[in-house]
This record gives C-alpha cells, sequence and structure tokens, in this order.
C-alpha cells in the first residue's frame, strides 16, 4: 500500500503554478546566511501558509524541510519533505532523497526503501543516481522490501553504479533462497573487480555459501582481502588456491605469489616474505618484475635486519632494470645502506651513477640531500654544496628544503649573514612550513639573531611590500617594528586593485549575487536560489565562477557551512589560491580567506578525543584534512575508509578500545566512530615514537616498521633531519603536508571556539 501511494506520489502530474508577485527566496537566503534559521523558517512558514501552490512552486516546502533537519526538528521535517513531495516545482527527486535519508535515520529502512525505489524508478537527475542506489542497498539489508529493486532499470546505470545494483540483488536473493542465482552474480562482481567496496562486500557474502571450496574461488577470495588489506585472510584463502591448482604459476600465479610476499610483509613476517620474493625473482619473467621483486626483497631483509643481504638486492634490482620504475628506489635504498655501513666512497659512487640518468631524477634529489644531510651533520661540509647544488639542479628537489640545508652549512662554515639569507629564503617560500620553524629557531640562536635584526630594520625601512614583508618574517610580528612593518605592507596591498579582496576580503552581499538576475528555471538554479548549495553542483560554477574571486569565495563559504559541503569549499577554495597574486605573501591573506582552506568541521568531537587521548587538536584536524579533506564518505585505493581513512584491520583492532566490539566497514564512514579511531591510532603511535611528531605522521603513512627504519637513518633528533631521511616520495610529501596544516590550524584557531 505504501508503495502504491509513493507510486502515484511520483506520477501525478503538478498542478500549474500561479504567478508569485514577490519572491522571498533572496530574504530568505540572507537570513539563513546570517544563521537566523529560526526567522528563516517562520518566513518560510508563512509563505507556504499564504500561497501554497506558488510557495511550493518556488520549493520552499523543500527548504522548510532542510530548515528543520538543520534545526534538529527531524519529526517536523519529516512531515515538511513529505509534503513536498506533491509540488515543490521541479525539485521533487530531491525532497524524496531527503525524506528517505532522514527516514533512514530515524530507524525506517522500510519506508526509506519505497521512497528511494519510487526516485531510482522515474529517471532521477543524475547526481542523484549513486546516493540513491546505495541508500537503496543499505535499506534492503535492513528490512526494505526487496520486490522493490524491480522498479530500478539497470541498463542506464554507469558501471560502478550497476555493481552497487548487482550486489543488492545478490543479497536479496540470498534471502529469498535463491543461492545459485546469487552466488553467480558475486563471483561475477570479484571477476570484474576486486579492488572496490562492493568486492569486499561480495566476498563477504560468498564465503557464508555452501560449495565454495573451489581453488579459483579461492584465488578470487584471497586476491580481494588481498586489497583491502585482510592479510591474514589473504594469506588462508591464496595458499590455499596455490595448493590446490596445478601449474598454477603458469596460469596467473605470480599475482598470487606476489600477493602472498606482500601479505607476508605487511605482517611483519620479513623472512617468509624475503623467501617469497626471492623465489619471484628467479623465475622467468620481464626485467621490470624482477627487479620489482628484487627492491621488495631488499626491503624484506632491510626490515628483516640483514643489511647486507638487502644491499646486494638493492644493487641486483638496480642492474635488472636501470631505466626501469624500480631502479631509483633501489639505488637510494643502496646509498642509505652504504652510508649508515660508512662506506662513504662508494655511496657518493652510488649518487653520481644515479645523476647520469636523467629519468630518475627524483631519486637523485632525494638521495643528494640524504648524503649533502648526512655529511653536514657529521661535520664534514666538503661535499655538500655540490651534493645540494645536484638536488637542486635536478628539479625535483623542493627550494625550500635546498634553502635550509645551504643555510646549515653557511652556519657551519661561519658566514651568518649567508644564512640569514637562506633561512629567510625558507621563510617566504612556505612559511608554516616544518622547516619554516626550524629556520625560525636558528635566526633566533645568539649566532645569527643580531644579523637577522640589523636585516629586518634595514628591509623596514623600504617601501615595496616584498621588503616589508621580510622585514616582519626576520622581525616577527610580536617586536613592534615587525608589526608596523606588516601594516604599511598590509595598507598598501589594500590600495591594489588585485590585492586588495586577498587582504581586505568580504562577502559580496547575497542581494548582489548575479544569481537573481538570471534564469532561474532549472532545478539545480531552483536550489542554489534556495541557498542550498551542496546539492547545486553545476549551477554553482555558473553562478559562483572562479573568474570572480570575491564571488567564487562567497559561494565557497556557503558550502562550507555543510559537513557535506567541505570537500567541494576546500577544492574551491584552492583552485582560487592558486591565483593568489605573487604580491601578496600567503600568510597575510585574510583569516577568514585561509579558514576555507582550513576549515574545522566536527571540531567539538576532534577537540573531545584530542582531549582524551592527550593529543594535539591541531594535529589530529591536520592529519584527517590531509587524509579525507573531511569527507565521511572518503575511500581510498587501498581500502582505507572515513574521515581518518582507516583499514578495516587497523580500526578493527582499536575498536575495543572506543568501546565497540563489532565494527562493520560502513561504520568507519560515521564521523565520530572515525575521529575516535583516528584520535586512538595517533595516540597509539605517540606512545611507540614520543616526542617524534614527524615520525609519528610517517608511521600513519607508511606503517610503523618503515618510520622506525628511517629513523634508525638518523644521527640526531632533529626533525628536519628525519625529514630529509624519509625515502618515499609521497610520505615525505605527506609529513610535510600534515604539519603545516597543523601550523595553519594552530594559527588560525588559537582561542576559537568552533
Amino acid at each position: 500500500m505504501i508503495l502504491a501511494l509513493l507510486v502515484a506520489a511520483a506520477t501525478a502530474a503538478p498542478a500549474p503554478a500561479p504567478a508569485v508577485s514577490i519572491d522571498p527566496r533572496l530574504e530568505l537566503v540572507e537570513l539563513v546566511s546570517t544563521g537566523q534559521l529560526v526567522a528563516a523558517l517562520d518566513r518560510t512558514t508563512r509563505a507556504l501558509e499564504q500561497d501554497p501552490r506558488a510557495a511550493g512552486a518556488l520549493g520552499l516546502a523543500l527548504l522548510r524541510g532542510d530548515l528543520l533537519e538543520r534545526l534538529g526538528r527531524e519529526r517536523e521535517a519529516v512531515a515538511a519533505y513529505a509534503a513536498a513531495l506533491g509540488g515543490s516545482g521541479g525539485l521533487e527527486p530531491w525532497s524524496r532523497l531527503r525524506l528517505a535519508l532522514l527516514e533512514e535515520r530515524l530507524g525506517h529502512p522500510e519506508i526509506a526503501a519505497g521512497l528511494v525505489a519510487t526516485l531510482l524508478a522515474h529517471e532521477p537527475p543524475d547526481p542523484l543516481v549513486t546516493p540513491g542506489l546505495e541508500l537503496l542497498h543499505r535499506a534492503l539489508e535492513r528490512g526494505g522490501d526487496c520486490r522493490l529493486l524491480v522498479a530500478v532499470r539497470r541498463d542506464g546505470l554507469s558501471e560502478q553504479q550497476r555493481r552497487v545494483h548487482d550486489i543488492a540483488q545478490a543479497d536479496c536473493w540470498l534471502r529469498e533462497g535463491r543461492v545459485a542465482e546469487a552466488a553467480s552474480v558475486l563471483r561475477e562482481l570479484l571477476e570484474d573487480d576486486v579492488e572496490d567496496a562492493v568486492s569486499w562486500e561480495a566476498a563477504g557474502l560468498l564465503v557464508e555459501l555452501p560449495g565454495g571450496d573451489g581453488p579459483d574461488l579461492a584465488r578470487l577470495l584471497g586476491l580481494t582481502a588481498y586489497h583491502h588489506r585482510e592479510f591474514r585472510t589473504a594469506l588462508a584463502r591464496l595458499e590455499r588456491a596455490r595448493s590446490a591448482s596445478p601449474g598454477w604459476f603458469a596460469t596467473g600465479g605470480r599475482e598470487i605469489e606476489y600477493a602472498l610476499a606482500r601479505s607476508h610483509f605487511w605482517l611483519g613476517g620479513y623472512d617468509e616474505a624475503a623467501r617469497a620474493f626471492g623465489s619471484l625473482s628467479r623465475r622467468p619473467s620481464t626485467p621490470a618484475a624482477r627487479a620489482d621483486a628484487l627492491c621488495q626483497l631488499a626491503r624484506a631483509h632491510e626490515l628483516g635486519g640483514r643489511p647486507a643481504e638487502a644491499l646486494g638486492a638493492f644493487r641486483r634490482s638496480f642492474e635488472e632494470d636501470p631505466d626501469g620504475e624500480w631502479a631509483g628506489a633501489a639505488m637510494l635504498g643502496a646509498i642509505r645502506l652504504l652510508s649508515l655501513d660508512g662506506n662513504t666512497r662508494a655511496a657518493w659512487d652510488a649518487l653520481a651513477r644515479l645523476a647520469a640518468r636523467p629519468q630518475l631524477a627524483s631519486a637523485t634529489a632525494r638521495a643528494a640531500l640524504f648524503l649533502a644531510v648526512t655529511e653536514l651533520l657529521a661535520g664534514r661540509t666538503g661535499r655538500v654544496a655540490s651534493a645540494l647544488d645536484l638536488a637542486a639542479r635536478t628539479r625535483e628537489a623542493a627550494d625550500e628544503e635546498v634553502a635550509y640545508w645551504r643555510g646549515r652549512l653557511a652556519e657551519s662554515t661561519g658566514s651568518p649573514a649567508t644564512a640569514v639569507s637562506r633561512y629567510l629564503e625558507v621563510l617566504e617560500l612556505r612559511p608554516f612550513h616544518p622547516l619554516a620553524a626550524a629556520a625560525r629557531r636558528r635566526l633566533g640562536q645568539p649566532g645569527l639573531a643580531p644579523e637577522a635584526r640589523r636585516r629586518g630594520l634595514e628591509l623596514a625601512q623600504q617601501e615595496e611590500v616584498a621588503s616589508l614583508h621580510r622585514a616582519t618574517l626576520l622581525l616577527g610580528e610580536q617586536d613592534p617594528d615587525g608589526r608596523r612593518a606588516r601594516e604599511r605592507g598590509l595598507e598598501r596591498l589594500a590600495g591594489r586593485r588585485r590585492a586588495a579582496d586577498w587582504v581586505r576580503w568580504t562577502p559580496v552581499p547575497v542581494a548582489e549575487w548575479p544569481l537573481w538576475a538570471a534564469d532561474r528555471s532549472r532545478p539545480e538554479d531552483q536550489l542554489l536560489s534556495l541557498g542550498l548549495f551542496v546539492e547545486s553542483r553545476d549551477a554553482f560554477v555558473r553562478h559562483f565562477p572562479n573568474s570572480r574571486p570575491r564571488l567564487a569565495f562567497t559561494g565557497a563559504a556557503r558550502l562550507l557551512e555543510r559537513d557535506a559541503g567541505v570537500r567541494r569549499g576546500i577544492a574551491v577554495a584552492e583552485a582560487l589560491f592558486e591565483n593568489l597574486p605573487r604580491e601578496v605573501p600567503a600568510e597575510w591573506v585574510t583569516p577568514d580567506l585561509r579558514r576555507m582552506l582550513y576549515p574545522f568541521p566536527w571540531a567539538a568531537l576532534i577537540r573531545a578525543q584530542a582531549s582524551a587521548y592527550r593529543i594535539d587538536p591541531s594535529l589530529l584536524a591536520a592529519l584527517i584534512r590531509e587524509e579525507s579533506r573531511f569527507d565521511p564518505g572518503a575511500e581510498s585505493p587501498a581500502s582505507a575508509r572515513g574521515l581518518a581513512q582507516l583499514t578495516r584491520p587497523t580500526a578493527q583492532r582499536l575498536a575495543g578500545t572506543i568501546g565497540i566490539r563489532e565494527l562493520r566497514p560502513r561504520d568507519l564512514h560515521r564521523p565520530e566512530i572515525s575521529i575516535a579511531l583516528g584520535a586512538a591510532h595517533l595516540a597509539e603511535l605517540a606512545r611507540r615514537f614520543p616526542a617524534s611528531e614527524p615520525v609519528v605522521i610517517a608511521a600513519y603513512n607508511a606503517g610503523e616498521d618503515q618510520a622506525a627504519l628511517w629513523r634508525r637513518s638518523c644521527a640526531t633528533r632533529e626533525p628536519e633531519e628525519y625529514l630529509a631521511k624519509i625515502g618515499f616520495r609521497e610520505t615525505k610529501a605527506y609529513v610535510i603536508r600534515v604539519l603545516e596544516s597543523r601550523a595553519l590550524y594552530r594559527a588560525l584557531y588559537a582561542g576559537r571556539a568552533e
């Protein structure tokens, strides 16, 4: 009966809307933009009471539901969304999805399933198809009527959408006892892809079915577990597939052997991993595949405490394919081991071999920095300058890192003026970079402080914005002279057309938005004119274009008001900051704009969990920003999920610490769970690596054993040395971004209670 009523409502022709003499939407958006939600709700309700048809045609019934939901009046919001189904001026699909999501949250999956099935049966707008399918799948799992799935047209779906439809169909068939049909669909899903979230669900259903003992299914299940980092399960399944299938290696078994070796590796079984990679490296294959196996063999030996064997494997990997994908990593590993063993001459010779191959520029830069820093901190400065020059010439080393170590070299050789210049260069390039913090510390030491102050006062007397900025960097904003230099610089920028909006930004008033003079007949334009920015994807780009930065930032601010819009809001802000005028220092941009790059959603949850685990809330916020851009639905290729991007095994291990006995994969998409688990994991790493934040962050990204190995390469406890010794380019960039973001969160939110 419910379904019949829903279908009837969806197919009924809307009544023509009467003309509207006064459009209240501008006033309503103004009220919402200033946080006056109750006043906006009252105004919306009055408009609907005075002229239900006209107000409904403008979408005010949908807006009323949204306002009630934002105010926490969910029962009333249900009634408002239901009322919007009959006449929301083309916005009925959005009202239906909102209502279905709210019913799901209120614990009524059967109603949610009926609503969303009706939506999907009537050619919904493209942006609603994927969330609608995912909601239908969840609702059917929790008790919705599986017959509703028949209404969904599979042929109009994308490949990924069809996979969601098919896993829902297979789940329903299993509940109906149609096991053979379900098993066929589930196997087909795994044969097509073993890496996405659907594959993990399919594997979970397949293992419960009878007759699943064959080697081919074991292979599929094992590879699925491997790609979802369930390594213990992967080992058991893949060993079974290998032992049960004669001639397994010749018929695609290399994939199994590699997955077995990597599973041992990630579980810390370095001896078993070394044996497996050694076997792979001796089998007939391409040079690239053998180089890969040898490089992984070397890593297993190194982490297993066998440096001599590791060095040999790294060298063989390079020789196997000196122009290939693994050559740079292999030679960098060899240089690290040679240096640690005191074989300096061989290490420099290896660097020369790397430098002779332009295609290995990235590895050359990292190796040159590694040796330069090692030599400098050991008090041997003879070859440091040439190594830093080599790193700079590759164009792969960051300018700020080369400048910092040139500053350290200048200090070591008794050149304070040069050191000050180099450290100033670091501060100009990236003022919140961890090396900028190190440069500030060094500039404050007795050997450099007089020269830094003399230079700062000299620059403060000049008129150019660049000179005033440099003066502020050297003197500091706490110093009266530094503060005055900053104020003068900001005054000059405020008088320049291109720079003014960056240092004195104010949002474009609602009444001045070009939206109100444009055609708003399309549904997305209607949504935007109701202030529903998150749903208005294409319309947002049209009405708040990046070519008008002040207006685009105004739109980004509206996106960031809602948790669901944070990821897009950051993306808009990042695109706009790419066009920051060169004359405007990044740290002089008004904090209102910088907070759009570094928003702080779920601040209360983040601060509460940080306090509970005694970690820095700015660090936790920075890590979540870099991991997921605050998107609760984020999923990585490595099957990490949620705000804190944890894999299920790690999350399951930590779940008990936050009082969860059984953790489902989709629980990781709940902000309160993901934030708590991320805080627990950070605290766990901090206990293993006390007072070593770069090591903690590296461990979060690359694993604890690897992070510890890089620390063993360091002669000091200086964070800047550790950054130079991180061997993975991706991990190094990640650690720097998190530390940079942490510094910005501290600067932007100190003393704020968001």
